[in-house]
């Protein structure tokens, strides 16, 4: 069922109108989000925030690493990822991405400590349909060596009351977790 809900979602956004003065994705952002994650069969939500960013190498290339810090019935949840990402721009105002990332990921409380890491792969789109709101829609893969792996949908709304300032939504629907966020964007590149 998530898969059809998020399937839609991203297919919607895809062929939405887009503005004609509306402006371009960038991949110079930084971002900070508070951030709730249900996860699946433990009875509290995690909840904390997230710390990202992207800077643009060049017109298709970018780089990018996040940060985010959660914690659940006195357990303290933390993961990282750093890597590099390639967007085609195939229609005015619109991008598809890809993304290859490293993900670390660690868990202290009660005595005990874990940590594991591996690698994570995205695809997705991101388009402008009006001059000020920004859609992105999102499938994510990430493999961790001793923990698993697990497929995300992720959908993502932006509203920028200035031009380098956004406020957003964005949800994040896994095959153990669902994740949802409040945040601000600053762009500072092109």
């Amino acid at each position: 069922m998530k898969f059809k809900i998020a399937s839609a979602l991203i297919a919607s956004a895809a062929l939405l109108p887009v503005a004609a003065q509306a402006q371009s994705p960038s991949y110079s952002y930084i971002d900070l989000a508070y951030v709730e994650t249900d996860i699946d069969d433990v009875g509290d939500n995690a909840d904390g925030f997230a710390l990202r960013g992207s800077f643009e190498l060049t017109d298709s290339v970018f780089m990018f690493a996040g940060y985010l810090d959660q914690s659940v019935r006195n357990v303290d949840l933390e993961t990282y990822n750093v890597g590099f990402g390639y967007a085609w721009s195939f229609a005015p105002n619109m991008d598809l991405y890809g993304k290859l990332a490293y993900v670390k990921a660690e868990a202290d409380g009660f005595g005990l400590s874990a940590d594991d890491d591996g690698y994570g792969l995205g695809v997705g789109i991101r388009s402008f349909v009006t001059d000020n709101l920004e859609l992105e829609g999102a499938i994510n893969y990430v493999d961790l060596s001793d923990s698993g792996d697990d497929t995300s949908f992720g959908i993502a709304a932006r509203w920028y009351f200035m031009p380098q300032f956004a406020v957003g939504l964005e949800a994040t629907l896994g095959d153990d977790a669902d994740s949802y966020g409040i945040g601000v964007r600053w762009n500072f590149g092109g």
